[in-house]
């Protein structure tokens, strides 16, 4: 007689499918935490001020929370701006034809075809700021969320400069002297750093609740307010830090 065949040996199916499970569940879970991490348009829906570093060009637009056109994954939605006039002022503001809000508060504006314009992120005082590459660093200040009793009076007086904190380089004075088009006159005291006094910082305003300093070469260095009442240059990590506080 011929040996009884033994029955095939079944494939561990259901331990497969768990191990499938599992792996799904690891590359899901990131996307998931980010995608909860994305704020709802309305919160970031408001008008805003898109400057350049120094504040000195300006385009006013409003990103609204009406989704753009069809349907889309993920979403964008609508920008209304003047371009003629942004066109003369921020360059780029030609290209930007959406916005969607990204992980952290970030804004994201994007062109025609969705591709990325540039990418803000939340700083503080109601800024965000981007940073693109080969261009330059932008800013977007929305009005409502700037200090209202911040006012430049008050910043007026001798300021210690510092690339670390509580190490004083030398000081600076923040006058209310004019200089035109709403800038104040600046001045170094004597002993400062030839690093700082390359910069000729001999200007300076308030720009959406930013502390900006303008220099005798045309360029602008941005501070946003701190919780002590000293002000930071942002970005932070572009450069040589510099902190000012009161002496």
């Amino acid at each position: 007689m011929p040996a009884p065949r033994r029955p095939a040996r079944r494939r561990p199916r259901v331990a497969a499918a768990l191990v499938a499970g599992v792996l799904a569940l690891a590359h899901g879970a990131p996307a998931s935490a980010q995608e909860s991490d994305i704020p709802e348009p309305a919160t970031l829906a408001a008008e805003y001020r898109l400057t350049n570093a120094d504040g000195d060009r300006v385009c006013l637009l409003t990103l609204s929370e009406k989704p753009q056109g069809r349907a889309r994954s993920p979403a964008r939605f609508e920008v209304a701006l003047d371009r003629q006039a942004c066109a003369g002022a921020i360059l780029f503001s030609v290209d930007i034809a959406s916005w969607s809000p990204g992980p952290g508060n970030a804004i994201r504006l994007q062109g025609p075809d969705g591709a990325l314009v540039a990418e803000f992120t939340e700083g503080v005082g109601g800024t965000w700021e981007a940073l693109r590459e080969g261009d330059g660093v932008y800013f977007l200040v929305n009005p409502r969320l700037a200090d209202p009793a911040l006012h430049a009076a008050d910043l007026v007086g001798m300021w210690d400069m510092a690339e670390q904190a509580g190490k004083p380089l030398c000081r600076l004075e923040l006058t209310n002297a004019e200089a035109g088009g709403g800038t104040f006159r600046a001045r170094l005291a004597k002993g400062c750093p030839a690093r700082l006094v390359a910069l000729a910082p001999d200007r300076w305003r308030l720009d959406g609740g930013s502390l900006v300093l303008l220099t005798a070469r045309g360029e602008g260095l941005r501070f946003a307010a701190q919780e002590d009442g000293g002000w930071e240059k942002v970005p932070p990590d572009e450069g040589t830090p510099l902190l000012l506080s009161r002496p």
